[in-house]
């Protein structure tokens, strides 16, 4: 059986590129867990209140 985590990442408004900067984050974070041997599951974005753009990510092993 399969082991999935959720992992949440977020980036606040305020500055310029917010999506650029959340998706970097990402892409850093999942290079690393590819490299730790896991599988990419599923990945969504969503703003919370305009404020905040949050990422979703679920992975497996």
């Amino acid at each position: 059986m399969k082991k999935h985590e959720v992992h949440i990442l977020k980036k606040t408004a305020g500055f310029g590129g917010m999506k650029e900067e959340l998706a970097k984050e990402v892409e850093h974070f999942l290079d690393k867990k590819v490299n730790e041997g896991y599988g990419i599951v599923n990945i969504s974005f969503t703003y919370y209140e305009a404020s905040e753009l949050i990422a979703f990510i679920t992975i497996c092993r």
